[in-house]
This record gives C-alpha cells, structure tokens and sequence, in this order.
C-alpha cells in the first residue's frame, strides 16, 4: 500500500514540475523573442543614423564628395532612399516584427538617389555628392 501511495506523490511531484518547467520555457521564450525584435530594431535605427551623417558629411564637402559606410539589413527590412517634394531627402526603413510594420526615417538636406540592398546582410554602400546630388550606391570593391 506504501509503494502505491509513494508512486502517487511522486507522480504529482513530477507534474507539478513539468508545469514549471513549461511555464518557464514559454516566458523565456517570449523574452528571447523580444530581445530579438530590439536588436533588429536597433540595427535599422543605427543603419538610417549612420547613412544620414555619411550624407551629411558628402554634402558638406561638396562636389566629388565620398565616403564608405557599412549598412546592416535585418531579415525583412525594406530601406528607401529618396528626396521629397520639398527638396528634403529622407532615408526610410520599414521592418516587418511578427507581421507588423514598423516605419523609421531619417531626414537631410540633401537632394538624394540611390538605393540600398532588400537582402539580409552587411553591406558596404558609397555615398558620393555628383552635379549636386547625393548618391547612395553599393561599393563594388
């Protein structure tokens, strides 16, 4: 009657367990997840920042202007370059975090073109100032 009754307890003991286990598991997951869409999110936001200050640093310089900077595009992060309406230039980025999009851009003075790789990967982008406007290519070296 003992060894029934210790087979019990044990088996409680060890669903309880389990519990914990599994709720621990779905929190830690949760966390991991949003500790990824935080460093994607970072990762667009530092991109955008440095390619407005290479912009800004070319259209100071003037004509024939250039620079390198390194781009990191996230998995499922679309980047725009273009110049408003206005004669602004604005650098943007959409990025997709489980489904929804998030927009962030950045702005200059500059007349702007160009374009910046969709692909996921680090890049190496030239920012050149040509008959008055600034160009924002992929480095071919």
């Amino acid at each position: 009657m003992l060894k029934g009754q210790a087979v019990v307890e044990w088996m409680v003991i060890l669903s309880v367990a389990m519990m914990i286990l599994a709720i621990m598991l779905t929190l830690n997951d949760d966390s991991f997840n949003f500790f990824q869409n935080t460093v994607k999110t970072s990762k667009v936001k530092g991109s955008l920042n440095e390619m407005k200050n290479a912009v800004d640093f070319v259209y100071s310089q003037g004509e024939d202007g250039l620079t390198t900077v390194y781009v990191t595009v996230p998995a499922a992060t679309n980047y725009s370059v273009r110049t408003l309406s206005s004669g602004v230039g604005e650098i943007s980025a959409k990025v997709y975090v489980k489904g929804n999009a998030m927009d962030f851009e950045v702005y200059t003075n500059a007349n702007l073109s160009g374009n910046i790789p969709q692909s996921q990967g680090t890049y190496k982008m030239e920012v050149a100032y040509v008959d008055g406007i600034v160009e924002i290519t992929q480095a071919t070296k």
